[in-house]
């Protein structure tokens, strides 16, 4: 089945006549962040006001001691209004979602339940809408 206009999971457009102009949508890595943690760790933060939707994936390694929270906090107007989601992973979990206009900023930190370490990997990709 042909889709007309712009496909924004693949970048790509494919008009039903074969017609259209591809229309790219750039993605970028806009945040990365791979740690062993043993206690509450700020990760770091990404500015999300030029996208209008993110990417995230998060894992936490099979080798890892413990349960970890991840939290992705909104910071907005330089204060920190609440969390956009939390994700709670055992060793070898993972989770990826997207979240539309994702605000100005986000902060992210990593929290292991129990004692031990836990081996995390952090991604966030940034979308820009089409011609931005």
């Amino acid at each position: 089945m042909s889709l007309v206009g712009p496909q924004v999971a693949g970048g790509g457009s494919s008009g039903a006549l074969g017609n259209e102009r591809e229309v790219p949508v750039p993605t970028e890595v806009a945040f990365s962040s791979i740690q062993t943690i043993t206690a509450p760790t700020d990760l770091g933060a990404v500015s999300t006001d030029r996208y209008a939707r993110i990417r995230v994936l998060a894992d936490c390694r099979f080798s890892s001691d413990s349960t970890v929270e991840i939290r992705l906090v909104l910071h907005e107007g330089g204060g920190a209004p609440g969390d956009l989601d939390r994700f709670l992973l055992d060793p070898g979990e993972s989770v990826q979602r997207t979240y539309e206009v994702p605000g100005t900023g986000l902060g992210v930190r990593a929290s292991p339940i129990h004692s031990g370490s836990s081996s995390i990997d952090v991604w966030i990709w940034g979308h820009r809408a089409p011609g931005e």
